[in-house]
Parts: structure tokens; C-alpha cells; sequence
């Protein structure tokens, strides 16, 4: 029987779209639901561009696969979001929230309030004792919104919001048995490639690299000249075997070291270690000749996982086993939805989570007053006949009814509490923006002043442009500086008040002392003018 509640699990990549859904009955996967739809040739999403083909593949394969549902798990490409293992002091939530947004705003290059952070604690550090591990993801918020939006134009209602790598971690922990050491799990993608390094079934590093199965196919035609659709079919038939030929293929070979070289990188991210297993997975894992290279560069055997071999005991109802083998990551992030997933990690804006917890207060409200009336309504039929009991019935109901309004008072009560939450933390969200605009102005000065300039004095004083004072060479300097520091977008305007020429005893040549008035973008606007806060624009 099929389920409308049971989320799908949906993958969006860079040539086709991946659906899958997992049935689970008596604490066994029972049945797995899959399919994938080819997108149009030379189709690329992008952030606010046209989703008009995605939501066709996706309903495509949805109907391909039978899968009826509302809800859906939609997976986020590792090269997309920001993802990184740190230590922190053990804390409660909320104030680790806190410290972990401090701590990202100095690996992304724009504001923490134009991103959506979660987190999740993966327990004590082995490397430094007294902290924990925390995971910590963070997406454009744009990005965001644009899985919102596909969701909403399929008529889907998004549980989670998560990444690709986190189910590839899953999709090592089904495949099971990892040896003490290393051990890598990649997948292999037409674009790019994703790295799981772990230590005895913890996570230690994802991450992803810009080499996949086009840039080999691309490779081949370099080598061989040969068209692109010749060179899709040498990949698939003959792979890296291609390189046992002389002279050897140069740019095949590269292709390789590149990716050899990134394994290797990855693995040593953690000082020198015994690498214990290598999993593939993805469509560039069935490249021939993959396996035996790898194997002759770390000494271990690589496994390529398939779908009918980690869920034996499943039927499995798609196409055929090549398009199982390629949905494998989809049915990784199916798991999530039957509590089997190792990560928590959503990145649904938390305005909507609390939206969505309101409403769902609401309804409860809405229910228990139904209820109270429907019970009402039955004890009063019940009572028609009984005269003597009516009184002590109407009584009962009342205060039934007063209990209800309290119930409603109280939800109404959590409501207004979440809204003066809200209100708080974009309070909060304005003064930590402009803590990180006097960071930036800092280095934003130290990069556009020139050498010649010496700065004597810097004043900055609640409601009053910053003043600067200083000496240079000469009034050219000056305007250079006032010209320069004018194109920052943390610079409103840059007023020259005082330029004053001096020469200094018993040195040659004169100076040109000078005081700057600078009107800061914080003294007029709650956010900065740019989208982002580096000198010269850089975002």
C-alpha cells in the first residue's frame, strides 16, 4: 500500500534527477521505489533561473517509479554548501548556535544572515580533549529559497533540506564492515566528485572536487581526437584501460593524477594514516580500469557498491539494475526518512520551521475545540432524556469549554512569543552586522591606504563619521586615498576637512598633513549597499 505521508527522496544533478522512496514494514525495508529522468541536453540550473525542465523530470520520474506522496527529502550538492568539522566548548543549543555563526562568518566570504546554518555535535574530539566535534553546514539563502520555490510547483512539502554528502556517509554505513584506519567513500559525478573521509564509522571530512566523469570524457577527446559522443562510448567501453597504449594518453593521465592526488589529500588531511577501504559509487565509478588504478596507488581493493548487493533483502521496483546502481545516493537519502539516517542536518530557514510550528499549534487548537464541541454536543443527546442529570451536565461542559479557551489563550500566548523571538533575533542580527562592518572597515582602510601614507589618528564615535588624520607626501596622495576609500561599500562618503603643508625639521621635502571625514554606510542603512563586505568589491 502506498503511503501520501512517506517522503521522497529526490537528488537534482547536473544531467538527470533521481527519485526514490523506501517501504519499511516490521523494521525491514521491504520495497524500494526508484527511477531517473534525463534533463534536457545542455541544461544547467542556476540560482532564480528557469526550473520549468527540472519540475517535468522530476514529475516524470516520480510517475515512473509509482511514488505518491507530499512530502519530500530534497539533498543539496556538496559543492553548493559550506561544510566543516570543528571543536567547540560543549554548550546548550542555542548557545552554540551562537559561537559556531561567530566562527563561520571567517570561512564564508559574505554576512551570516545571507546563509542558513545548521549543526549537529558528533561527540568528544579525539585531537583535543575537553571539546566537542560539531558539524556545521551552511547554504546560500537563496539557494535555499530556489528549493523552496521547485518544491512548491511540484506541490511537495520539504521535511528536510540536507546534503548529498551526509547520505553518502549513510550509503558507507549500510554497506558496513569498515576495518580499523581510513577509509574513503566517493562518488563519482558527471561534474564534480564527492569525498567522504571517515575513522571507524565517524565522519571526519567531505568534501568536493571539480573532476568528474565530463572532464574524462573530455580528456579522450584531447587525447584521441575524437568527437564528444565517441568519446562517451571509449569511456564507458574501453575507460582507463585506454592508458596502457603508447605514447600514453596525456591528458587521460592527468585526469587521474589529479584525482589520485586529491584521494591522497584528503586521506593525509588527518597526519599519516593506514588506508583501510575505498568505496565508489556514482556513474564515473563504473569506468573500467577505475578500480584497478586506484587499487595499484593505495594497495587496497576499491568496492564499487550496488544497489542489489547493500539492499538484498529489498524488492526493488525501477527500471533495471544499472539505473538502481546510479539511484544509489537517492535511496541513501531515503533513509532519513525512516529514522535511519545518522544526521539531523536540515537547512530549512528557521522562519519557516517556526511558521510550520505555529500552524500546527493552531490546528491542534482548532482540534481540541472540535472535539470538545463534538463531546458537547454527544453528552447533551445523551442527557435529553435524563432531566435530573442535565444540570450537572451543562456544568461539565462549561468547564470543558473554559479549559478549551485556556488551551487557545495559551497557544495564542506561544504565538506572541515566538513573534517578539523573531523580533529579537533580527535585533540581533542588525548589531551583528555592524560588529562585522567595523571588522571590515578595519581591513578595508588597511588595504586602500598607500605606503607613503602614515595614519596618526583614527576616530570612530557612535552617530558621527569616522575621522581620519595623517601625513603623505603630497595633496595627489591624499586624493588617491579619499578616491579610493570612496569605492568601498562600506563608504558613503569620503570628505577631505583639513590639508595642511608642513615641512619637518632637519628632513628634506614637504608633507601634507590631512584629516578625512568618513560618512559609514552603518550611520544610514540597518544592511551595507553590496552584497558583500571586501575591499574592492570582492566577493
Amino acid at each position: 500500500m502506498l503511503s501520501l505521508t512517506r517522503p521522497v527522496s529526490i537528488e537534482i544533478g547536473s544531467q538527470s534527477v533521481k527519485v526514490a522512496q523506501l517501504i519499511e514494514r516490521r523494521g525491514r525495508i521491504r520495497v524500494i521505489r526508484f527511477a531517473e529522468r534525463e534533463l534536457p541536453a545542455g541544461f544547467r540550473w542556476e540560482v532564480g533561473g528557469d526550473r520549468g525542465p527540472l519540475v517535468q523530470a522530476v514529475k516524470a520520474a516520480l510517475a515512473e517509479a509509482g511514488i505518491h506522496t507530499g512530502n519530500a527529502i530534497f539533498m543539496l550538492p556538496r559543492r553548493q554548501v559550506t561544510a566543516r568539522i570543528g571543536a567547540f566548548p560543549p554548550a546548550e543549543r542555542e548557545d552554540l548556535r551562537r559561537v559556531v555563526e561567530y566562527d563561520l562568518a571567517d570561512h564564508i566570504p559574505f554576512p551570516v544572515q545571507q546563509v542558513v546554518v545548521d549543526f549537529q555535535q558528533l561527540g568528544p574530539s579525539p585531537d583535543q580533549p575537553g571539546l566537542i566535534e560539531v558539524l556545521v553546514v551552511a547554504a546560500p539563502r537563496e539557494l535555499v529559497r530556489d528549493y523552496l520555490r521547485l518544491a512548491e510547483e511540484l506541490r511537495l512539502r520539504v521535511t528536510a533540506l540536507t546534503v548529498d554528502a551526509l547520505a553518502l556517509h549513510d550509503l558507507g554505513r549500510v554497506a558496513d564492515g569498515e576495518p580499523p584506519g581510513l577509509g574513503l567513500v566517493l562518488e563519482i559525478g558527471a561534474r564534480a566528485t564527492t569525498i567522504n573521509v571517515s575513522e571507524l564509522g565517524k565522519l571526519r571530512l567531505m568534501r568536493s572536487v571539480a573532476i568528474g566523469g565530463n572532464q574524462l570524457t573530455r580528456a579522450i577527446q584531447d587525447d584521441f581526437g575524437v568527437s564528444p559522443a565517441e568519446a562517451e562510448h571509449r569511456k564507458r567501453t574501453d575507460g582507463l584501460e585506454l592508458l596502457r597504449r603508447e605514447p600514453r594518453p596525456a591528458a587521460m593521465q592527468a585526469w587521474l593524477d589529479n584525482l589520485v592526488g586529491e584521494l591522497r589529500r584528503s586521506a593525509l588531511s588527518f597526519g599519516p594514516g593506514v588506508l583501510s577501504r575505498i568505496l565508489l559509487t556514482g556513474g564515473g565509478a563504473a569506468v573500467p580500469g577505475l578500480a584497478d588504478r586506484l587499487e595499484a596507488e593505495f594497495g587496497v581493493e576499491p568496492i564499487v557498491l550496488g544497489a542489489t548487493s547493500l539492499f538484498a533483502d529489498s524488492e526493488l521496483w525501477g527500471r533495471d539494475p544499472a539505473t538502481a546502481d546510479r539511484c544509489l545516493l537517492a535511496m541513501a537519502g531515503a533513509l532519513r526518512a525512516i529514522g535511519r539516517s545518522a544526521w539531523t542536518v536540515s537547512l530549512l530557514p528557521a522562519e519557516l520551521v517556526q511558521e510550520r510550528r505555529a500552524r500546527r499549534l493552531r490546528q491542534l487548537a482548532a482540534l481540541g475545540v472540535m472535539a470538545v464541541l463534538a463531546l458537547m454536543v454527544t453528552l447533551y443527546l445523551a442527557a435529553a432524556g435524563e432531566a435530573g442529570k442535565r444540570q450537572t451536565l451543562v456544568t461539565d461542559l462549561k468547564q470543558r469549554s473554559k479549559a478549551v479557551a485556556k488551551q487557545r489563550n495559551s497557544a495564542e500566548k506561544v504565538i506572541a512569543e515566538r513573534d517578539r523571538l523573531r523580533a529579537q533575533a533580527e535585533a540581533l542580527q542588525i548589531v551583528r552586522v555592524r560588529r562585522y562592518a567595523a571588522l571590515e572597515l578595519l581591513r578595508t582602510i588597511d588595504f586602500y591606504a598607500p605606503k607613503e601614507v602614515v595614519l596618526t589618528h583614527f576616530t570612530l564615535r557612535p552617530d558621527q563619521p569616522l575621522e581620519l588624520r595623517g601625513a603623505a607626501p603630497n595633496p595627489g596622495t591624499v586624493a588617491d586615498l579619499q578616491h579610493a576609500l570612496e569605492q568601498s561599500p562600506l563608504v558613503r562618503e569620503a570628505s577631505l576637512t583639513a590639508a595642511d603643508r608642513t615641512t619637518a625639521r632637519g628632513q628634506a621635502g614637504e608633507k601634507v598633513n590631512f584629516t578625512l571625514q568618513l560618512k559609514l554606510w552603518t550611520q544610514q542603512e540597518p544592511e551595507p549597499r553590496a552584497a558583500s563586505l571586501r575591499p574592492g568589491g570582492q566577493r
